[in-house]
């Protein structure tokens, strides 16, 4: 058996749950990539199981434990690259009624440069229907061994001094995963850690170089103000990056962790960044001083009738930040044309500086296609779920559409192989009726979105009813049968 450690993450969908026979697995996944200098580089999978979504049982008088099975297996085309298969038992507990929290895996495996299709498939050992979860995701190794690289970021949830090697053991410390990147109004220390390589084959003749670090928006790539870091650090094969931010006047919204290498003269050498999520409701939020932004001889200086203006705002939202958002939907309640403007001039100038009005029209032209797509008889079309999703993460890369599969709601499962740097999402969008074309975001698994495991039983309560939950406590999917292909739509698109 491997050795498990206990991870008390306060996750927005983890709650305590009683004791169950049957009970459908949930995990979440990241991985890192690292660099050994001189040896093949190797990737770093981390996951975390939901305590209350496992069966515990009783192994001694009074004394409970779950036990998952992990099967790993790293492909490129139909040749096996690397594999593991595990059994991990949970921590102990006396009482079953009293679940909740997580439990943690990490396994380390070696693999060239290159790309590769990653399966996992998770199994519940004291669950007495032994249906394994399966899941894909493609996965990149570029570790150059000649020129500077920056690892994978690593989002830390505690760390110590380790004094026993394991596999949470990095450079002389016990690093325990944050799994799932999304940080509680209490969660005020971002800690991350990083690896910083060949830096002495970029500076022959040794001394220092900087270490940048900071947050940006995710909508917009804007640094934000007092979150930007500098350090230095002297020329080595490896440097380790182990750093603390105290976010708590980070306000809620989307975000992404950047670290980078600087030579002397202050030009990128390499970089790398992870996507987090902030949940902050005390913080007020801050827009950028309009009064400075000059809309003479600007394209927006054309824009003068007051309600096209305001449209034009509206349908930003997708693209908006969490403050951008506040902002703009008070601003479109007043007649103040002259801040609107120079809020729609900042916006475009601030994510296309060199052709702001190129970027309006590319995503207006996007905008066009999705009210031509997704209207309602009350609603424009980048009002939709689905057109929201459209301007907000850009075009599917596979949309699978089932109007009128028998005994379902009319539905549509839209893949995404990278989005937000998250490989291989969903979005699934159903619609009560045939007629009004209004299709509702009820599941993705792209962190920050509308998550709901039980999605399968929502489209199908059309055949078996809104109050269905099967045989089984928790069930998420509803028994097989002829015609039904939401479940097998969502883990194998085409």
């Amino acid at each position: 058996m491997k050795k498990s450690f206990i991870l008390f993450l306060l996750l927005l969908i983890l709650t305590p749950s009683g004791f169950a026979q049957n009970k459908a697995v949930q995990s979440f996944f990241s991985y890192t990539t690292y660099l050994v200098p001189g040896k093949t580089p190797f990737v770093e999978n981390a996951l975390a199981f939901d305590c209350s979504s496992v069966v515990y049982k009783q192994f001694e008088p009074g004394k409970y434990k779950a036990t998952v099975e992990i099967q790993t297996i790293f492909k490129q085309g139909e040749k096996v690259c690397n594999y593991s298969k595990i059994a991990l038992d949970s921590p102990v507990v006396t009482d079953t009624a009293k679940i909740s929290g997580a439990f943690l895996d990490q396994q380390r495996f070696s693999l060239e440069n290159g790309e590769y299709t990653l399966e996992i498939s998770v199994m519940d050992l004291n669950n007495s229907s032994k249906t394994p979860y399966k899941a894909e995701q493609t996965i990149v190794v570029n570790m150059p061994a000649d020129h500077p690289v920056v690892s994978d970021i690593l989002l830390v949830d505690t760390y110590n001094n380790a004094k026993t090697p394991s596999e949470f053991t990095k450079n002389g410390y016990d690093l325990i995963p944050r799994v799932y990147a999304y940080y509680l109004r209490n969660n005020n220390t971002l800690t991350f850690y990083a690896e910083a390589y060949n830096s002495d084959k970029y500076f022959k003749d040794g001394g220092q170089y900087m270490v940048n670090y900071y947050i940006e928006s995710y909508e917009s790539s804007k640094k934000m103000k007092n979150f930007n870091f500098v350090k230095r650090v002297d020329v080595n094969p490896v440097n380790v990056l182990l750093n603390s931010i105290d976010i708590s006047s980070l306000p809620t919204g989307n975000y992404y962790l950047v670290v980078e290498m600087r030579d002397r003269t202050n030009q990128l050498m390499a970089s790398n960044s992870t996507f987090f999520q902030r949940y902050n409701p005390g913080v007020e939020v801050e827009v950028e001083d309009l009064s400075s932004v000059a809309v003479q001889n600007s394209f927006v200086a054309e824009i003068t009738n007051i309600d096209t203006l305001r449209e034009y705002i509206r349908c930003l939202n997708p693209r908006c930040s969490e403050m951008e958002r506040d902002y703009s939907n008070n601003l479109v309640r007043t007649n103040d044309i002259k801040t609107m403007q120079q809020f729609f001039l900042n916006f475009w100038s601030t994510r296309a500086p060199l052709n702001p009005k190129g970027a309006w029209e590319e995503y207006y032209a996007q905008v066009k296609r999705v009210n031509a797509s997704f209207s309602t008889r009350t609603k424009k079309g980048y009002m939709s779920d689905r057109g929201y999703v459209y301007l907000k993460y850009g075009t599917p890369d596979k949309i699978n559409e089932e109007p009128y599969e028998p005994g379902a709601f009319p539905y549509e499962i839209w893949h995404y192989y990278e989005v937000a740097n998250q490989r291989n999402k969903h979005f699934v969008f159903m619609s009560r009726d045939m007629v009004t074309n209004d299709y509702t975001l009820i599941h993705s698994d792209v962190v920050g979105e509308v998550s709901n495991y039980r999605w399968q039983l929502e489209i199908y309560s059309r055949f078996y009813g809104p109050d269905y939950t099967g045989d089984i406590i928790d069930q998420t999917t509803v028994p097989d049968a002829w015609g039904t292909h939401a479940g097998d739509l969502y883990n194998n698109p085409r």
